[in-house]
């Protein structure tokens, strides 16, 4: 497989193409929310009123197929978050990894939070998600001052 892949915003078209990757990404790799975002994205993309495809949703395509997606959303002030976006999920092929396609669906995002005057770029993961950790402080995150508290009832 080449490894050159094209970043071009999601399609209404390319969602079926999006849950088959999905499928292959399986075990440590998914988190326990994973399936309800991406599948939220998809189900908003294939709306026929839909004229653009959702704010955020962008893919990589190499070789006519879709190797990564990243997925994000405007954040309000709610729930004592950041205004700006907040990326809700980020993929690619296992045999296109370590190729340069995440940071290059990341850097699309933040040039679209850029066009749309967006100031903050989030995301917010498990403690125990070390290896996407690393991912966002390569491309460019901090460590967020904010603390959530977790109970159970």
């Amino acid at each position: 497989m080449s490894q050159d892949a094209t970043i071009r915003r999601l399609r209404h078209d390319d969602a079926d193409a999006v849950r088959t990757l999905d499928r292959q990404i399986l075990g440590p790799d998914r988190s326990r929310t994973w399936d309800e975002y991406v599948e939220r994205f998809l189900a908003v993309s294939n709306l026929d009123s839909l004229i653009l495809p959702p704010w955020g949703a962008h893919v990589a395509e190499a070789d006519g197929q879709i190797v990564g997606f990243i997925f994000a959303e405007r954040q309000s002030r709610g729930y004592g978050l950041p205004p700006g976006a907040r990326i809700v999920a980020i993929a690619v092929h296992p045999d296109f990894r370590r190729t340069g396609i995440a940071g290059r669906l990341m850097e699309r995002l933040c040039e679209e939070c850029r066009a749309e005057g967006i100031d903050e770029l989030y995301s917010v993961l498990r403690a125990e998600d070390v290896r996407d950790q690393a991912f966002l402080r390569s491309t460019g995150f901090d460590d967020a001052e904010i603390k959530v508290f977790v109970r159970k009832p």
